[in-house]
């Protein structure tokens, strides 16, 4: 399962990769658009999405989503006027919104709770190979034979994933509803600002997120025109974060720590990366941020293995499609609105000044809101 995932992400590195290399000569505000497309599926479909992948087999989701985003993948391949790129963005990333909780409803059945750290540290190490390659993957390929071979690539990949349940004989079967009983598509942002430990971690990653989005805008700008690096360059530069996220994650599935020791280095983790942001403002260089990403993809996996590890042992199986729907909703509306404001911000002020500024409050919501995390999980590993 989690090497079908680690290529399908690999093919959307190339996408997202393409479509903002292609799109930067536009400026700060048209890349900002286009990863604001992107994204508002996350937040539209997340009660729907989240329902589906509890109240759906798995069989029955992943094929229908994974041939229609496939199909609007490959016709992302073609000269496109703005507005169907956007459509056609929308459309595939509608269809991963569902896939994503699909696929998270099976690590639990797949693993036992006290292995789910180091089962997450194992599918993030694959995504973390994906991440490697993909941006140098997308770099070659954009250098050298356009903006199509990336969209190929993709689409196939995408359409791949709709056997792969059934190569790899796994599927996920929801109880069936009692007489009278109805879904509630809303169950899982009321179970995630119900719980303390949830509530506490979400609106922790969704003021880091908040802050450090504008990175995801202004590093193209900061990488090509200031830096003075090609498309290959730049997608060597993304490579430093995917090793340092292979890294830890790496470490993460092979070795089982103890629940204290995972939340101490969650802590770790999410100070490092809520600064990455800073630190990438006052690079001197391109080989500096390289450096930086490596070690913010270290912290990164921290959140990726014990985060949501975290969130896996105290969500009741039931509802976990609609919480991972919801969470990822809720960082997503952090992400939409840090990129709404980074393009005008980045042309007002320079995108030095805002990676800066961005960093220090990522890293002042990291030290007023991670104690209630710290807190709030130190009573759960206590009273097991």
């Amino acid at each position: 399962m989690a090497l079908a995932r680690a290529f399908s992400l690999l093919g959307t590195e190339l996408t997202i990769f393409t479509l903002v290399f292609r799109e930067k000569d536009q400026g700060p505000a048209a890349v900002a658009a286009l990863l604001i497309v992107g994204t508002i599926p996350v937040i539209l479909f997340s009660p729907l999405a989240g329902t589906i992948a509890d109240r759906f087999s798995t069989r029955q989701v992943i094929p229908l989503a994974s041939v229609i985003g496939g199909a609007s993948i490959f016709t992302l391949s073609q000269p496109l006027e703005t507005w169907a790129i956007w459509a056609l963005l929308f459309i595939a990333n509608s269809c991963a919104s569902v896939v994503g909780p699909t696929w998270g409803k099976l690590t639990p059945t797949l693993a036992k709770k006290e292995d789910i750290g180091r089962a997450m540290g194992t599918i993030q190490s694959y995504f973390s190979m994906a991440g490697l390659f993909g941006p140098a993957l997308a770099g070659i390929l954009v250098k050298e034979t356009g903006f199509v071979a990336t969209f190929l690539i993709d689409g196939f990949l995408t359409t791949f994933i709709a056997i792969v349940p059934f190569l790899i004989k796994v599927n996920h079967k929801p109880e069936a509803l009692k007489d009278g009983e109805k879904t509630d598509i809303a169950q899982g942002f009321k179970f995630m600002m119900n719980n303390p430990l949830l509530r506490s971690l979400v609106i922790l990653v969704f003021g880091m997120v908040l802050c450090v989005s504008v990175v995801n805008v202004g590093d193209v700008f900061l990488i090509t025109n200031i830096m003075g690096a090609n498309s290959f360059i730049y997608g060597l530069v993304g490579t430093g974060f995917a090793i340092g996220t292979l890294l830890f994650s790496s470490i993460a599935g092979a070795k089982k720590v103890k629940p204290r020791t995972e939340l101490i280095i969650l802590g770790y983790g999410m100070a490092i990366l809520s600064l990455s942001g800073f630190a990438v403002g006052v690079a001197p260089n391109y080989w500096f941020i390289m450096g930086v990403w490596f070690v913010a993809g270290m912290a990164n996996a921290t959140i990726n293995s014990y985060g949501v590890g975290m969130m896996i042992k105290v969500t009741p199986h039931e509802v976990q499609g609609r919480v991972f729907a919801a969470f990822g909703a809720i960082i997503s509306v952090a992400s939409i609105g840090s990129m709404s404001l980074a393009g005008y911000l980045i042309g007002a002020f320079g995108v030095r000044e805002v990676f800066v500024i961005a960093g220090l409050l990522a890293f002042i919501a990291f030290v007023v809101l991670f104690p209630t995390v710290y807190r709030e999980q130190l009573k759960l590993i206590k009273a097991e």
